[in-house]
């Protein structure tokens, strides 16, 4: 009875230790995530989907949105949260621009698709 009990203790053991391991959000992958068409695709979308609030413009605000975010392993973009506001109104369309972007290629260590952590700038500037 006692030789179950330990094998079922260590059983749970170890898969909470895979669980957590399964997890884990690294900040840096051998291969990092590929948004599809690399970055400068990216910032493509980013440059067409913009769109400034109109009280920012108004306001004449401008300057950087830095935006924190995590691609999964199925390459969805989840958890974006502020790192540096910018305004409230262009810290939302930050957000909802990074939250809506298309599935990335996920990032991956020794060959398995893991959880990574990315941080990007957002520049919101008015046209000249």
């Amino acid at each position: 009875m006692k030789l179950v009990a330990l094998a079922f203790i260590l059983s749970l053991s170890f898969t909470q230790a895979y669980a957590q391991e399964e997890d884990k959000i690294y900040s840096l992958a051998d291969e990092q995530p590929t948004y599809p068409g690399g970055m400068s695709a990216f910032f493509k979308y980013i440059q067409s989907e913009m769109q400034y609030p109109d009280a920012a413009k108004t306001a004449g605000v401008e300057g950087h949105v830095f935006v924190e975010y995590v691609i999964e392993k199925d390459g969805s973009v989840s958890g974006a949260k502020i790192l540096k506001s910018l305004n409230g109104d262009c810290d939302k369309e930050a957000l909802r621009l990074i939250s809506n972007s298309v599935k990335w290629t996920p990032g991956k260590i020794d060959g398995k698709e893991v959880r990574v952590k990315m941080a990007l700038p957002l520049n919101f500037r008015l046209p000249r």
